[in-house]
């Protein structure tokens, strides 16, 4: 098995257990005393008390882990938009579970991605394999990478501001610039694991870039976080949710390529386009509210 279809293996395992884990700690939660009126200590012990919410965060870790490995194996124009595959997953595993019902629109978002991950492994045996950590790394320093890289972060800087002043699309806006902020620091997780799965983890700790790429991953993913939180807070997350689940899929394409040299066939972006539209329908499948809920 080439070091692609490996990735691409390892990332669909990961996105599954990474929205499985979604599944087993709303679950959880939902079991747990209600918070409000409850001090934030006493729902803290509550949370770590219960061991189905706490196989979901070990497995969510786990998923974290898998998808930086995939991203060191193969294009990341790749490994990222198969992200969607977790949100068919979700759907599935929600009805089973949690027993929320199938909708057709469902049903078409679980085949239109199923379809897009179908071309991505037909396509895959193009994919570009990297097998020198020093061009890997090299990678970040071509004027084309700096270029793009300084465009993300005066995208998200710009649009960060942005969000604090335009209102009612605030949500969509901050949901937009937390997937830029995931991606950008995706795309220094290519780096990240690639080296060490190239000359092994021992040589690559001996060179400060791994440390740099450490810091800026850890830096970037903490903002992600905190910005899909706030576009939460300040849009519906039926809006909010397709936005930055749709643009964590495309927006890998413009640094895969434009980083890494990727090369983008016609059939990658039609897979690409299944797997958004299935996302975008899955999406707001996943947050709508149940029968009876307001």
């Amino acid at each position: 098995m080439t070091d692609t279809a490996l990735g691409i293996v390892i990332m669909l395992v990961s996105t599954s257990m990474m929205n499985i884990a979604a599944v087993l700690q709303k679950k959880a939660v939902d079991r747990l005393p209600r918070f409000d009126g409850r001090s934030v200590g006493e729902n803290v012990r509550n949370v770590l008390g219960s061991p189905l919410w706490l196989v979901g965060q070990v497995m969510g870790i786990v998923a974290i882990v898998l998808n930086m490995s995939a991203l060191g194996m193969a294009d990341i124009s790749v490994i990222q938009p198969l992200n969607g595959f977790g949100l068919a997953v979700l759907a599935v595993f929600s009805w089973y579970v949690l027993g929320e019902r199938l909708t057709p629109s469902t049903l078409a978002g679980v085949g239109a991605v199923i379809a897009g991950v179908v071309l991505v492994g037909l396509t895959a045996s193009a994919s570009r394999e990297v097998s020198d950590a020093d061009a890997l790394l090299a990678s970040y320093l071509r004027p084309a990478s700096l270029v793009t890289l300084g465009a993300f972060v005066a995208m998200i800087a710009g649009l960060w501001v942005v969000a604090r002043r335009v209102g009612r699309i605030a949500g969509v806006v901050y949901a937009f610039v937390a997937a830029a902020c995931s991606v950008f620091g995706l795309t220094f997780s290519k780096g990240l694991f690639g080296v060490p799965h190239l000359i092994g983890w021992g040589a690559a700790l001996a060179r400060w870039p791994t440390w740099l790429l450490a810091v800026i991953v850890l830096g970037a993913s903490t903002l992600a976080m905190f910005l899909q939180q706030m576009s939460f807070q300040k849009g519906r997350a039926v809006v909010v949710t397709p936005v930055f689940a749709a643009s964590s899929v495309v927006l890998p394409l413009v640094t895969g390529a434009l980083v890494f040299g990727e090369p983008i066939a016609v059939a990658t972006l039609a897979a690409v386009v299944c797997i958004v539209v299935g996302v975008v329908l899955l999406g707001r499948r996943t947050v709508d509210p149940r029968p009876g809920e307001a």
